[in-house]
């Protein structure tokens, strides 16, 4: 197994699981076919095999009932928490509410955490459509973004911390109980603390709670 056509055959490879991956390319080397044929037949089980992805609810909620929503309300919450930011390197946030600016802050990096860790737990393997649908309202705000190009990076605030949290639930899709219930409660004052409440902001609670209604219970 040689040649162009056959290292397109091992890319296209990539796209299947490792344990299948490994059965269909010694499949193909002892069938000694054709390596564009061979392409053929990769990319066709490699399709089938995430279209039967979709057939779950995970990836839809990973995809449209969190990553799209949550990119345009933590979008927002970047803009009111970088307001803070401002207030504090001009002088005009005073003593008094300084600790209420940081833990808007604080809470703007739990939640993006918290949304990142559930994307990542509740799909990992369409984890690239939840990056689509992250990305691309992002990129139509960026586009209609008034200012330059450095203050347009204040409606970025969140991906920090949500990148953080999807690589932390890729590598364990659940938390313990009490840490779980800790960053679900901290969570529910995201809305009224950054002044995005009403059903938007409420309906985003969710991921939070999944991580309780998943999160391993200790043994007695």
């Amino acid at each position: 197994m040689t040649g162009a056509g056959w290292s397109c055959v091992e890319a296209a490879a990539g796209l299947l699981g490792a344990h299948e991956r490994e059965v269909v390319l010694g499949d193909l080397a002892e069938s000694d076919g054709a390596a564009w044929r061979g392409l053929k037949d990769v990319l066709g089980l490699a399709t089938r095999r995430h279209l039967e992805l979709w057939t779950s609810w995970r990836p839809w909620a990973a995809s449209f009932g969190l990553a799209l929503p949550a990119s345009l309300f933590l979008m927002g919450c970047s803009v009111v928490v970088s307001g803070e930011f401002d207030g504090l390197f001009r002088g005009t946030v005073t003593a008094a509410p300084l600790g209420f600016s940081l833990s808007k802050i604080l809470l703007l990096i739990c939640w993006a955490w918290i949304a990142g860790f559930a994307v990542g737990a509740i799909s990992r393997r369409t984890l690239w459509a939840s990056a689509l649908t992250c990305c691309s309202p992002c990129l139509f705000c960026l586009s209609e973004w008034p200012g330059s190009w450095i203050s347009a990076l204040r409606l970025f605030l969140f991906l920090a911390p949500a990148l953080w949290g999807v690589v932390a639930g890729r590598r364990k899709a659940r938390l313990g109980l009490g840490w779980a219930i800790f960053l679900a409660s901290t969570a529910m004052l995201v809305p009224p603390m950054l002044d995005k409440g009403g059903w938007y902001g409420l309906g985003l609670l969710w991921p939070g709670w999944f991580l309780v209604a998943t999160a391993r219970r200790e043994l007695t």
